[in-house]
């Protein structure tokens, strides 16, 4: 019907690591300190309340050391999450590129990355079918740049004529318009510290050194926080069916409508079309560089889709390289044109001949492919997942941290101490407001999941109980 949106929702699921960064880096002893040869990310404010609300005077807190892991200690405990290793255990760097999260510190995909990905994929896997019709073969030789004496061509706008005739000048009468994408929220479990290698060619890079070698052992890259594989997140999807009720009304004459998705299913086919046909350029590029693991990695990807009848593959973010965000459609003859044109690597080297690789056990995990899956196939595990979600962020920031701090101080568990009569003290001596309240709600929440509101065990619980009733 007219103006009836048509909304899917898909699961997102992580099949290498993923990174979309938030354009920052944390550094070791001001975001994050080295627990268990692990990275800690530190909730910095959590951490100075507990100092602030200990019994330690603050001056003696702050001759006690200026290190973020010497504050950490006076806290007595930690405040944040850990970043475990992905697949392989190495020495804490320095720092590390972040995974852009939201308010709440959880990390995320953006809609308009993930849109961006989609968006390019569908328009390479136009451009490349189109390329075999003499008639738009020859109407899109006409749009691309070419040389003009005395004229050096700015590779920034270079693909400009082209993207106007095909989807439109102004954003306003873009066909893309009509088709939305939402955020993908992931788990800070989700979330893995990845060693990641600069291949090119055969030889790994040091950048660092600036200079390549044989091993990868001897070469240096960067590391980073990403998702890691198996990782699932809800993804929704949107058609405006408005704006697609008449697009003759708003999309500019004579661009192409045709490139964007009608449904999911449509979407499903063109994409997984396009990823076939990158994971075989990717596959037959590390077999000519010698290179087994990633090769074997790429079929992988590719065996898993050919099974799959149901999802949608994609490669998305940083690390899928130029062939990801550029020139995935191109003939060879015409990436050899823009590469004389652009000054675009070394002639007789293939392009692009760089590589971001993630370590397993050896650099051989390419970056960041996903699969779009439909909901009712990851519906237990997405809601199950979101219910402890909601669990996680209804307990009191109060409450978790009294309760570690109980266990270390009687040396007992932290259920022991959820049940003792410390919890509840501490509890009581609270001043009325919404945190005590808080904290209550919690508390008896926890108390019902294990079965002991109605009948507590032992003396300390019932006078514990006593207390929460008096309160």
């Amino acid at each position: 019907m007219k103006g009836i949106n048509q909304t899917v929702k898909l699961g997102l699921e992580i099949i290498t690591p993923t990174q979309s960064g938030s354009g920052a880096e944390l550094f070791k002893e001001l975001d994050y300190i080295e627990r268990n040869q692990m990275a800690f990310i530190v909730d910095q404010q959590a951490s100075f309340n507990a100092v602030a609300s200990g019994n330690l005077a603050l001056d003696a807190q702050l001759l006690a050391g200026n290190r973020l892991s010497d504050w950490v200690t006076a806290a007595g405990q930690d405040f944040g999450y850990r970043l475990p290793w992905l697949g392989t255990t190495a020495k804490v760097p320095e720092k590390f590129r972040e995974q852009l999260k939201d308010a709440m510190n959880r990390p995320y995909l953006q809609g308009s990355a993930i849109k961006g990905a989609i968006r390019t994929a569908l328009i390479a896997e136009w451009l490349r079918v189109a390329d075999k019709n003499e008639v738009l073969s020859k109407m899109i030789a006409g749009l691309l740049p070419k040389s003009i004496p005395g004229k050096k061509p700015n590779p920034k706008s270079a693909a400009n004529n082209l993207m106007w005739a095909l989807l439109g000048k102004d954003a306003k009468q873009d066909i893309f318009r009509s088709f939305k994408v939402k955020d993908t929220l992931f788990a800070n479990s989700d979330l893995r510290l990845a060693d990641i290698r600069w291949l090119n060619e055969t030889r790994w890079r040091s950048m660092t050194k600036k200079k390549s070698f044989d091993n990868w052992h001897d070469g240096d890259g960067i590391y980073a926080e990403v998702l890691q594989p198996s990782a699932l997140g809800l993804l929704t999807l949107q058609w405006d069916g408005f704006l697609l009720s008449d697009v003759s009304k708003w999309q500019q004459a004579g661009t192409i409508s045709t490139i964007a998705p009608k449904d999911f299913d449509d979407l499903r086919q063109r994409l997984n079309q396009h990823a076939k046909y990158r994971l075989q350029r990717e596959i037959q590029f590390y077999k000519d560089q010698g290179k087994s693991a990633p090769e074997q990695e790429c079929q992988r990807i590719l065996s898993m889709m050919k099974q799959d009848q149901q999802s949608a593959y994609l490669q998305m973010s940083w690390g899928s390289g130029w062939r990801g965000m550029t020139g995935d459609w191109a003939s060879d003859e015409q990436v050899k044109i823009f590469r004389e044109l652009f000054n675009l690597g070394r002639m007789g080297k293939p392009f692009p001949k760089t590589r971001r690789l993630a370590v397993s056990g050896e650099p051989k995990l390419p970056m960041g492919w996903v699969r779009l899956t439909p909901y009712e196939l990851v519906a237990d595990k997405l809601e199950k997942q979101q219910t402890q979600q909601q669990t996680s962020a209804a307990q009191s920031a109060w409450v978790n941290q009294k309760l570690v701090q109980i266990a270390q101080q009687n040396r007992s568990s932290e259920k022991d101490a959820l049940r003792g009569k410390a919890l509840a003290e501490a509890w009581g001596a609270l001043p009325d407001g919404p945190e005590k309240q808080a904290a209550l709600t919690d508390i008896k929440n926890r108390w019902l999941a294990e079965g002991w509101w109605d009948e507590p065990n032992g003396k300390s619980a019932r006078q514990a109980k006593a207390i929460y009733e008096q309160g």
